[in-house]
Formats: C-alpha cells, sequence, structure tokens
C-alpha cells in the first residue's frame, strides 16, 4: 500500500501507531535539548543556571520562528499536494525552505551575538542569570543555521508522513546532545558554554541527517541541482499556514518574556527560576502532545486535499481522544510528584519545597492541552491560517497579557502563576466553539460532493 494509499484508506489505529507514536517521540527528542541543558546545568553549574537557558530559550525562540514560518506552512502545502497528486508542487518546497531559512538564521546569528546581553536584560534577566544567559545564547546563536534547518526539513519528512525517518534523525541528534553535555560541561571545565556547544554539534547532525534521507531515493521530495532554489509563486500558500507556525514561536518568547519580568518585580530570582524550571517541565510534556498532533497532520491534510471530509473529522477525534488520555496521565503526575520533578533542575531542597504549590496551579489545566495542540494543527493541515492563529494568538497574547497584567497587582505573585492555566482556558473554550463551526462545513460540503456524485450518476 503506498503511503497516499495509507493516508487515505488504513484505519485510525494503525496510523497513530504508525505516524503518532514516532512523530510523539520524535518530537520529545526535540524537546530534550533544552530540557536536557536545563537539567545538566541546573545539577553541574548552578540553579541561576537553569534561570538562565530558560530566559536566553525566549529569544532563541526568534531563530525557531523564522524556521516555523517556512517549514510548517511547506509542510501542510505538502500533506495536501500528496492527497491532490501534485508533484509539481511538492517539487518547489525543499528549496523554499532550505534557502529562506538559512537566509533568516544568518540575519538572526548577527543580531544576537551582538546583543545578547541587553536582549536578555530587557525581558528580566540580572545578577548571575543575565551573566550566565548572555555566555550561553552568544555560543548558541552561532549554530542558528544549524539549530533551525534541522527541524524545518524534518518537517518536510513529517509532511510526507515518515514519521519513523524523522524520528530516528531527531532521536540520533538528542542522544549526542546527552553525552556531550557531561563531558563538555564538567570534563572540559566550560560550564554553560559547553552545554551551548553541545548542543550546536547534535543540531549539525541532524541537518546532515535530513539531507541524507531527502538523497537517499525514499523521499516524495526529488533533491537535484534545481532544487537549491526558491519558488516564489508559492511563498503566498506557505505563508498562508506559516505565519501560525511563526506564532507558535514568538508568542511563548513575549509570553515569558513578559511573566519572568513580573515575576522577577513580584518574587525576585527565586521566583524566576522555579518558574524556569515549571515552564520547561510544561514545554516538554506538551511537545509530546504537539508531535501526536503533527502525527495526524498528514492524514488530516491528504483527505481534506483529496476531499474526504468525514475521514477528516474522524482523524481529530480519534487522534484527540489518544491525545486527551496521554495529556490526564501526565498530569496526575505533575500533581502527585511536583517536588521531585522540580529536584531534576533545583539542588536547594528548601526552594523546590518553596515552589510545590506554584508548580501544581501552573499545571493544573494540562490534561486539557491535548486538544488544544490537535486543534491547532487541525486547521494548519486544512490550509485554514487565520483559525490556527486565532488559536495561538489568543492563547499567549489576547488573554493572557491581560490577566498577567492585573491578577499580581490584586493577589500578588500567584497571580502571575495563574495567569496561563486561565488564559489557557479561554483558548479551549474557543477552539472548542472553530471546530464546531468547521464541522458543520464539512458536513454541508460533504453533501454537496454527494450530490454531485448522484448528478453525475444520472447523466451518465
Amino acid at each position: 500500500m503506498g503511503n497516499r494509499q495509507e493516508l487515505l484508506e488504513m484505519g485510525m489505529g494503525k496510523l497513530f501507531r504508525k505516524l503518532g507514536i514516532p512523530a510523539m517521540i520524535g518530537m520529545m527528542a526535540v524537546g530534550l535539548y533544552n530540557l536536557v541543558d536545563a537539567i545538566f546545568v541546573g545539577q553541574l553549574v548552578s540553579a541561576a543556571g537553569v534561570g538562565a537557558v530558560v530566559i536566553a530559550s525566549n529569544i532563541i525562540a526568534l531563530n525557531l520562528a523564522g524556521a516555523m514560518l517556512l517549514a510548517m506552512g511547506a509542510t501542510s502545502v505538502l500533506s495536501r499536494a500528496i492527497g491532490e497528486k501534485n508533484q509539481k508542487t511538492i517539487d518547489m518546497l525543499f528549496g523554499n525552505v532550505f534557502i529562506g531559512v538559512s537566509a533568516i538564521s544568518v540575519l538572526l546569528t548577527i543580531i544576537v551575538y551582538n546583543f545578547a546581553g541587553p536582549m536578555l536584560e530587557f525581558i528580566g534577566a540580572n545578577e548571575e542569570i543575565l551573566t550566565l544567559g548572555t555566555r550561553y545564547l552568544k555560543i548558541l546563536s552561532l549554530g542558528f543555521v544549524f539549530a533551525a534547518l534541522g527541524p524545518a526539513l524534518n518537517f518536510l519528512i513529517r509532511g510526507e508522513g515518515q514519521m519513523k525517518a524523522a524520528m530516528r534523525i531527531i532521536i540520533a541528534g538528542m542522544l549526542i546532545n546527552i553525552v556531550l553535555d557531561p563531558i563538555l560541561i564538567k570534563g572540559f571545565g566550560m560550564g554553560i558554554a559547553g552545554a551551548a556547544l553541545a548542543t550546536i554539534i547534535a543540531q549539525a547532525f541532524v541537518v546532515i541527517g535530513d539531507i541524507l534521507y531527502f538523497q537517499s531515493g525514499k523521499s516524495t521530495i526529488k533533491i537535484s541541482k534545481h532544487s537549491f532554489k526558491m519558488s516564489f509563486g508559492i511563498i503566498p500558500q506557505i505563508l498562508n499556514v506559516g505565519v501560525s507556525g511563526m506564532l507558535m514561536q514568538i508568542m511563548p518568547a513575549i509570553q515569558m518574556s513578559l511573566m519572568f519580568k513580573i515575576l522577577s518585580y513580584y518574587g525576585g530570582n527565586n521566583s524566576v527560576i522555579l518558574m524556569g524550571a515549571s515552564y520547561r517541565v510544561m514545554s516538554f510534556a506538551f511537545i509530546s502532545l504537539w508531535g501526536i498532533a503533527q502525527g495526524v497532520q498528514p492524514i488530516i491534510g491528504a483527505n481534506y486535499g483529496a476531499k474526504q471530509f468525514d475521514r477528516v473529522k474522524q482523524a481529530f477525534l480519534s487522534f484527540t481522544g489518544i491525545s486527551t488520555v496521554i495529556s490526564g496521565v501526565l498530569w496526575l503526575g505533575f500533581m502527585l510528584f511536583p517536588g521531585f520533578i522540580l529536584s531534576w533542575f533545583i539542588t536547594d531542597s528548601a526552594l523546590v519545597q518553596s515552589g510545590i504549590g506554584q508548580f501544581r496551579i501552573f499545571l493544573g489545566i494540562f490534561i486539557l492541552y491535548g486538544f488544544m495542540a490537535i486543534s491547532i494543527v487541525f486547521f494548519q493541515a486544512n490550509g485554514k491560517g487565520a483559525q490556527a492563529a486565532a488559536l495561538v494568538v489568543g492563547r499567549q497574547i489576547l488573554f493572557f497579557i491581560p490577566i498577567v497584567l492585573l491578577l499580581p497587582k490584586y493577589i500578588g505573585e500567584i497571580g502571575a502563576w495563574l495567569a496561563m492555566p486561565l488564559g489557557d482556558s479561554l483558548t479551549v473554550i474557543l477552539g472548542i466553539f472553530l471546530i464546531i463551526r468547521e464541522f458543520i462545513t464539512f458536513n454541508n460540503r460533504s453533501k454537496e460532493n454527494n450530490g454531485d456524485t448522484l448528478l453525475e450518476k444520472k447523466v451518465c
């Protein structure tokens, strides 16, 4: 059975095993880069190092945003083109992603390397966190091209439904990072700079792995000397969906920069350290759900392109159910073992104990995140960039910012910890409304298609 036929006909349980599980594992491996850095830095450098890694990640997100602007849009176009059997469109995508992402990353390297300190200070870093964060970020900026190209090209591999291949490449890079972190941090005495260098080396291996896959002959995308050029005619289609992918990287950076600034004001450096650890846990856990969403993306996109709307709905509901079960299990772990989880990053037991209540509040609605992740990807896969962007912007700007600015004024530091769960709850409500409306549209289009089919039969 060909890959297109599998996407259009295979049962959802089999597709989850074939696409969802490898995608989840692959995305978790992506998330392990920053998680592992934070753990090793927290254990081998200092607790302030955790804050430095997390605050620096808000600047690093700008680089990933440039990658996702092109990669997510190209992935959506790719899966729909597979459903439509449009090889001409498929062949245009590699060059746009490779050249576009590289150009954006080089520009950001120049900016971030020269202004790392002021940028971190602007978003709330000070004292030891500022010193460590600047050192970490300047070195990481030198590898921005690898950091962006690796995930971007890997998204194209996922977009054609080759989740296992994408997973293997990412896991190889992650293992290299895990091995190199303690060697460079402690063995070579490089401290936080060693964590940054380990990440760059690992990310370079991911780029090499991606390119080798495209040259293997297994890919729907055919690589030749003509592949390394921009095809500007397809850019509007890519950007239509890609903007929501870019916002998914930029908005959390804005969100957490504001959060760190407010926590620094109301609770000081200890609150920033606790939030850094809590946010890193939430991000890593969420990325597993995002992996499941990436697994369903080619299924939804291909079936939408083939106008099989009932199967699009089936894919959404099946993967949402699975994702919700997994998010529920993770939520239970967060509620039962907060102190143990925080101790991965923080060696000060008193600081860990003081943060248990805040940790539970911050992750209190994580059980709803499975639905949220699938909903965003559902609209991206269908080419509905506006709806996907509404969920992303609603979650991280429109709902969050008023809450985080106002609530701490009345109830203090705890108001900042409540801001994200409350904003995410409103996002879920918005997602439910948008999904129901889209399902109604599908029902109407299915009736129209059935009517056209009956009319063709009568004519014949």
